[in-house]
Formats: C-alpha cells, structure tokens, sequence
C-alpha cells in the first residue's frame, strides 16, 4: 500500500512536470509567432518606403534647406521622430557631426523644422490633401540652422531618416 501511495505521488509530480514544460514551450512558440508576425508588417512598410532627396543647398552657412520628395507608397509623418544627422566642417576646418531635433516652432541653434509640404516644391504649390502629412508624389522642405558656420569651400553631408529607418542623404557646399 506504502508503494502505490508513492508511485501515485510519483505521477502526479511528472504529470505537473510535463504540462509545465508544455505550457511554457506554448507560450513560447506563441511570443515568436506574435513577434514574427510584427516583424512581416514593418519589413512591409519599409518596402514600400521610400525617400529621395532632390538637394541640400546653404547660402550663408547657418541656414541649410534640404528639399525630399516620397517617391514610396507610405504616409510619412509624426517629424519629431525622424533623423537628421549633419557632417560637415565649420570655418575653423573642425569636422563636426550634429543629430539635429526637431521643432515645430521658431527655428533655433542646430535643430530643424518643415518648412513646407508641397506638390511640387520648386514652384511653391502647395499640398491640398491630408495637410501636414507627407504624402506619397509630395515634396517637403526642411530648414535646419547650425552653430557654428558651415565653412568654405568644403563637402558636407546631411541624411534625413524617417522612424522606420528609411533614409537619404545629400551632399551640400558652401
């Protein structure tokens, strides 16, 4: 009698042991499915992201305008998530590099804000769907002002990357 109380104990103990190595490699398997699922909807998104940038130009070396157009199938927009990363050599010749913030309001000292969302930016026409979003066939401005001056003559870079890691860049002189 002594035994079968033992080995009841015995099973049940091993039972308890396998459902719980079950439920964990359920919850398991489970995590990766909900993760690999996430993984195909932003791998998706950034297919169908693109960015170009039409050119950077400064005339007075505080002030950079950099003009991009979305040539994707994505809706851009939500800016104080995005990247603005600038190379450039100032004019004692010191190589800086900046990540820049974003503002929405009165541009100051190394940050950068839109200055416009177009449908075709070179003649100043303005969007007229979806207003302050970047549309797909849209062009957008973006003025950034840096401290110290940009210096002459020298080659400079600014890269503009959205929240899903799709980028361009453009290389601007003085």
């Amino acid at each position: 009698m002594e035994n079968v109380l033992v080995a009841i104990c015995c099973i049940a103990l091993i039972l308890f042991g396998a459902m719980t190595i079950a439920q964990s490699s359920l919850s398991s398997t489970d995590a990766v499915a909900v993760a690999w699922k996430e993984m195909e909807k932003t791998s998706g998104e950034i297919a169908r992201t693109k960015i170009s940038s039409l050119g950077a130009t400064t005339s007075d070396g505080i002030t950079i305008d950099m003009t991009l157009e979305n040539t994707g199938e994505i809706k851009l927009e939500d800016f104080k998530k995005w990247d603005v990363i600038l190379q450039y050599y100032d004019i004692s010749d010191n190589y800086l590099i900046k990540r820049l913030p974003y503002t929405s309001g009165a541009l100051g000292n190394d940050e950068w804000t839109v200055e416009g969302l177009y449908l075709d930016a070179s003649e100043s026409s303005a969007e007229v769907f979806e207003r302050g979003i970047f549309n797909p066939d849209e062009e957008m401005k973006i003025r950034m002002q840096v401290n110290p001056v940009v210096g002459t003559p020298s080659a400079n870079l600014v890269k503009v990357a959205a929240p899903n890691g799709v980028s361009t860049s453009a290389i601007f002189t003085r």
